[in-house]
């Protein structure tokens, strides 16, 4: 056995970087993973945790760093999913990174009741799995408070079980040895449990109680050949007998000694240390501490001083790297910004309130960053119960599975909170980062690439009796978004697959893809999109029963009746499509400028496929290979009001370009030119006539608004149909081995509604104004001097309110702070 004590100390200062690592041609990959393994962590800030059926969810997701927990926006995307209490997708909706923040609104459905969960996540933090994600149950009453939502409230528990967890990995004989354990229902929430540890012959060796959330810890010293079990209660009075973990002689594990200012670090072994035994430590994946540990050596003493704030990560290393012992501790150190809060205003209803917030870095200079401000209504909403942003950044997007109420361990109120804290590092294990691996030079696959736009892949095939699978590659894939004029193509590979992407589009947007050739499009080639896969969310947090009585949930429904269910104000409904035919008194100019027009009717009765046939039959166009006139005349194109330009005149910007007359004549334009090759006339000549709702005919002197340089040849201006009208089209008839597609797309964007009462006229408005949110702002920045003010106005209750702050700075020091105002 390995005798150990305190003569000789060693004691390291170091800070969080890999200049250590750098000096050894070992810690080199371990240090490049800080490069090329670039991980994020999310935290979603909701304006409150409680909500009524129908009510919207404000919220802000703050995306950092994993391990500077600087802000970043590298993922394009943030996608916020709302699963039901059986983990049902009930909503997702899709943030678009706008100036390096996400932010949106979740409607929540009339019918909604109960207890919901609220899943944040980019589709590159699906590399490190489902554990990861930002996950914050939420709950949700129904307008009528004798709705039946879900089951009773009552919690029952019929069984529970108890897990242990020795310090380091492993009990050893002989030695003393801390245990953690953790206690869980058969409703996957924690327990609160006590009884003892007893040997073979029933003697007790320690007894055992939770301080919090069902966790706690034992310790006893091991005799050889004894097993050991425990005997554990809960407070229904249920008792079960639970096996300890084998000893193992042949293991060295870590052991941390925890004081205030600093931690102490032994390795117990019955056996001698083997030769080659270094010790790591690591914060966030970055390395901060590598030496070998001499077989002699006591300890060694770490001043927490200078290291950074979360956890920490201590690993036993054999000669190869291979993990021997692993022990996570949490180190308190200067990871929030300093905040203060100063409100003024008038305590009466309609009255102007002003907030000045102040953030400074924990040097005192002023920090710079944005942050979301919430403020509620304390009688109808309760104080959140979900993670801060501090809990999450530094606890649990650290450790795998869900941590029940993680604030708890950062409330100094709690005399145990520490005690709890190292217990709860016990027993959720950390694998953000495979050390040894990364040690050895092994880096993970990465299944999910960066996000940088939207994409839409799939694969062309061909009908007909013959080379259904030869020469795919000489197609290409048109994509068209008609509502907005854009248009793209994609080449097809030799396997027939193709991927559009460079693009992004608000949801609802209706696209519409075809199979192209050399010669235009083809009839005897379809398109298998491939459907839009999201990861698994795994396991969802789930939220401890409450009573029946909620006086919150009262008082929300009452203001709710005094304003009236039909003026909920916040909420912010679905785009809803109002189709009513009628004459436009103010159509737009290439309606009123034109001279001839055909409408929908008139296009599909032509008998054409395509806007080129059409145009054929036309009285005075030409059309010879790849020239086009229109009375002697090189006509322009517009798509929905925009010049449609082809490839050459897009290269040729400035003017200069040839085309030529029917007579073969030289003619000098700036830009219109549709004559290089067929591949040169506008792609809006190959839409199909389906997408199509007007054409028109502009005369040349009318068309002087569209740009002076413009030949005085006259516009044919093209109207292209809305989504809903796309959709009804083709249910109507066949769009000619097109596809139609409305994949989900990134929310537009919408403000939250403030009212304002500058005036006493504005104050003696009748409309009611019961906000339970009273005021929400997903980005407010701060000026050089880290300083904002913000204002608004008090609602018609004469409540207090509560103000809770959540963001980042620029430097990766956390901004939080509440007050009751």
């Amino acid at each position: 056995m390995m005798i150990y004590n305190f003569l000789f100390v060693l004691i390291f200062l170091f800070q969080a970087s890999c200049v250590f690592a750098q000096e050894k041609e070992s810690f080199t990959p371990l240090c490049e993973q800080n490069v090329f393994l670039f991980q994020e962590k999310l935290h979603l800030h909701t304006d409150r945790d409680h909500y009524l059926a129908g009510d919207t969810v404000w919220l802000r997701a703050h995306c950092v760093d994993a391990r500077s927990h600087r802000p970043v926006a590298e993922s394009r995307y943030v996608y916020v999913e709302l699963h039901d209490d059986e983990g049902k997708l009930a909503r997702r909706i899709k943030l678009l990174a706008r100036d390096g923040r996400y932010a949106g609104y979740l409607p929540l459905p009339a019918d909604a009741g109960g207890d919901y969960a609220l899943v944040a996540y980019t589709l590159f933090m699906a590399n490190q799995g489902s554990d990861y994600f930002f996950k914050k149950p939420i709950s949700v009453a129904p307008l009528r408070p004798d709705a039946k939502v879900g089951a009773s409230t009552e919690r029952r528990i019929g069984a529970f079980d108890v897990q242990f967890f020795p310090e380091g990995g492993y009990l050893i004989d002989d030695i003393r040895c801390r245990v953690a354990f953790k206690a869980l229902a058969d409703d996957g929430l924690s327990v609160e449990v006590e009884g003892v540890i007893r040997n073979a012959r029933g003697e007790v060796v320690d007894s055992i109680r939770s301080l919090h959330a069902g966790m706690g810890c034992a310790a006893f010293t091991p005799r050889d050949g004894e097993r050991y079990y425990a005997e554990c209660s809960i407070p229904s009075g249920q008792t079960r007998r639970f096996e300890l973990p084998a000893t193992d002689n042949d293991a060295c594990v870590l052991r941390v000694l925890s004081e205030e200012e600093r931690f102490t670090v032994q390795v117990l072994a019955r056996r001698p240390l083997p030769e080659g035994l270094s010790l790591a430590l690591l914060c966030r994946g970055n390395l901060l501490y590598r030496e070998t540990w001499e077989p002699q050596r006591p300890a060694l003493v770490f001043e927490r001083e200078g290291i950074p704030g979360g956890v920490l990560q201590l690993l036993l290393l054999d000669a190869e790297g291979n993990a021997l012992s692993e022990r996570l501790l949490f180190n308190r150190s200067e990871e929030r910004a300093r905040v203060s809060l100063a409100a003024a205003g008038e305590r009466a209803p309609r009255r102007k309130q002003t907030l000045t917030v102040e953030v400074r870095n924990p040097d005192g200079s002023p920090a710079e960053g944005d942050f979301s401000l919430s403020v509620t209504d304390r009688a109808a909403v309760p104080r959140p119960e979900g993670a801060s942003i501090c809990a999450t950044l530094l606890l649990t997007s650290e450790l795998r599975g869900y941590i029940e109420d993680p604030d708890w361990y950062f409330d100094s109120a709690h005399a145990a909170a520490e005690t709890a804290l190292d217990a709860l590092l016990m027993t959720q294990g950390w694998r953000r980062y495979d050390v040894p691996a990364l040690l050895r030079g092994e880096r993970p696959a990465l299944h999910y690439p960066l996000e940088a736009g939207q994409e839409i892949a799939g694969r062309i095939n061909k009908g007909g009796i013959w080379n259904r699978k030869h020469g795919l590659n000489r197609y290409e894939v048109q994509l068209l978004a008609p509502q907005w004029g854009y248009v793209t193509s994609a080449p097809v590979a030799e396997d027939g697959t193709f991927a559009l992407n460079g693009f992004d589009f608000p949801d609802s947007t209706t696209f519409v893809l075809r199979p192209v050739g050399r010669s235009g499009p083809q009839r005897n080639a379809y398109i298998t999109l491939t459907r839009d896969s999201f990861p698994e969310v795994g396991e969802l947090p789930k939220r401890m029963p409450e009573p029946e009585e909620k006086p919150y949930e009262a008082q929300a429904r009452e203001y709710v009746a005094r304003r009236g269910s039909t003026d909920l104000r916040n909420v912010t409904i679905d785009t809803v499509f109002v189709v009513h035919h009628r004459r436009d008194e103010n159509p737009e100019p290439e309606h009123r400028l034109a001279s001839h027009s055909w409408n929908e009717q008139q296009i599909k009765d032509s008998g054409s496929e395509t806007i080129l046939d059409f145009l054929q039959r036309l009285p005075g166009v030409y059309v010879r290979g790849s020239h086009i006139w229109y009375h002697d005349k090189v006509p322009a194109f517009l798509i929905n009001g925009h010049l449609d330009e082809s490839i050459a005149m897009l290269e040729n910007p400035m003017g200069g370009i040839n085309y030529f007359n029917k007579t073969g004549q030289n003619i000098k334009s700036r830009k219109i030119i549709y004559a290089d090759d067929y591949e040169s006339l506008p792609t809006c000549l190959f839409y199909p006539l389906a997408l199509v709702k007007s054409i028109e005919f502009i005369p040349g002197g009318n068309s002087v608004i569209w740009g002076p340089g413009l030949p005085n040849n006259g516009i044919f201006s093209i109207t292209l149909k809305k989504s809903y009208e796309l959709e009804r089209s083709f249910l109507d008839e066949s769009f000619n081995n097109s596809t139609l597609i409305s994949p989900i797309g990134y929310q537009t964007p919408s403000e939250f509604y403030s009212p304002s009462y500058p005036t006493i006229v504005h104050r003696l408005v009748n409309t009611p104004d019961y906000r339970l949110t009273i005021y929400w702002n997903s980005q407010l920045e701060l000026n050089k001097r880290g300083q904002v003010l913000v204002e608004f106005y008090s609602s018609d209750t004469s409540s207090k309110y509560d103000a809770v702050i959540y963001g980042v700075t620029k430097d990766g020091k956390i901004i939080q702070s509440s007050l009751e105002l």
